[in-house]
């Protein structure tokens, strides 16, 4: 009877130790696991602002808990959104799959296709490594590739998480506007959307079908919504975009401001070349659009631009075909 009680008395600290020991840990590590859902749901709203606030809480509180992946990831996704130095070099130190593939996000990024070539023939086989040879098909204006590729139907693509599954659906949206296939392009945007409604990626590709769409009204305030976005870097193709848009609109002072932008941007005079050109051809100056538009493809021009730029001159020819035609008819009915 006594072995028993003591026994029980035994048990009592002990469950009393363990429940001290619970509300200590909970008063010490509560804040911290707090924050860290706080930075999770900040993430996937894209609150950029929030996670910035977040992370500053942890530097100056957490400790050595700055070393824990997740703050690290997060850090290196801020970096991936807002631009961010040495982030080429950061990336590169790890060998996950993950990371392997936001660098190649940033090659592609900044146009280094040969150096995103690279990143691909290191990864190995996998779902993730198919959407970036999609997204590297894509910018290398292999948009048929782009589509076979991530269409797949033996592929789970439900098993990417939920930015790599909008990414893929995005490229696909990307890739459909590139072959004119409108229907396609507003169905992966949808997708895209439903799963990332945040995603500032989306609102870009809003943008984009806008455009192809010649609704300029609705291009032009998701150009704001965009801008809005004050922490986002700036980008050669949007900028780009953005003063085709201002063309379009009589918008003298927004195209000035498109290529001030495009200027202080590496490589932003091809750009500028191209941009003018089709300003040209919008004002029926055919030789000189045609001249500029050739001059920006032969310094450079990548990606959609450059198939655009084609595109224009092809046109340009045509219509220069049929002007040709039309007056040898007229001519031979004098």
């Amino acid at each position: 009877m006594l072995k028993r009680r003591k026994r029980g008395r035994r048990n009592r600290r002990k469950t009393i130790f363990l429940l001290l020991l619970t509300i200590v840990f909970m008063l010490t590590a509560g804040p911290f696991v707090w924050r860290l859902e706080k930075i999770r749901q900040a993430k996937d709203n894209y609150d950029v602002q929030k996670v910035q606030e977040e992370l500053h809480w942890f530097e100056r509180n957490a400790g050595l808990l700055n070393k824990l992946g997740i703050i690290r990831d997060t850090q290196l996704w801020l970096e991936l959104n807002m631009g961010g130095k040495d982030l080429e070099s950061k990336l590169a130190s790890y060998t996950d799959e993950k990371h392997q593939f936001w660098l190649l996000v940033l090659y592609l990024q900044d146009g280094k296709l040969i150096t995103a070539q690279n990143v691909l023939d290191i990864m190995s086989e996998s779902n993730l490594k198919l959407v970036g040879e999609g997204l590297l098909s894509l910018s290398n204006g292999d948009v048929q590739q782009a589509r076979r590729l991530l269409t797949a139907t033996e592929i789970n693509w439900k098993s990417l998480s939920i930015d790599e599954q909008t990414i893929r659906h995005l490229t696909l949206a990307h890739a459909a506007l590139a072959q004119e296939d409108l229907q396609a392009a507003q169905s992966e945007l949808a997708a895209a959307q439903q799963l990332s409604p945040n995603n500032p990626a989306c609102l870009s590709m809003a943008f984009d079908v806008a455009l192809e769409e010649e609704q300029w009204t609705k291009a032009f305030e998701l150009s704001q919504s965009i801008d809005a976005q004050t922490w986002r870097p700036k980008n050669r193709l949007y900028e780009t975009k953005k003063a085709i848009l201002s063309i379009h609109h009589g918008n003298l002072n927004g195209l000035t401001d498109s290529l001030v932008s495009l200027q202080e941007l590496p490589k932003g005079e091809v750009y500028i070349t191209y941009v003018k050109g089709i300003q040209a051809l919008a004002k029926g100056q055919v030789e000189i659009g045609e001249n500029l538009l050739k001059s920006a493809l032969d310094s450079g021009l990548q990606g959609e631009l450059n198939q655009d730029a084609k595109k224009a001159l092809n046109q340009v020819i045509d219509r220069q075909k049929a002007d040709f035609k039309l007056r040898s008819i007229v001519a031979e009915t004098s």
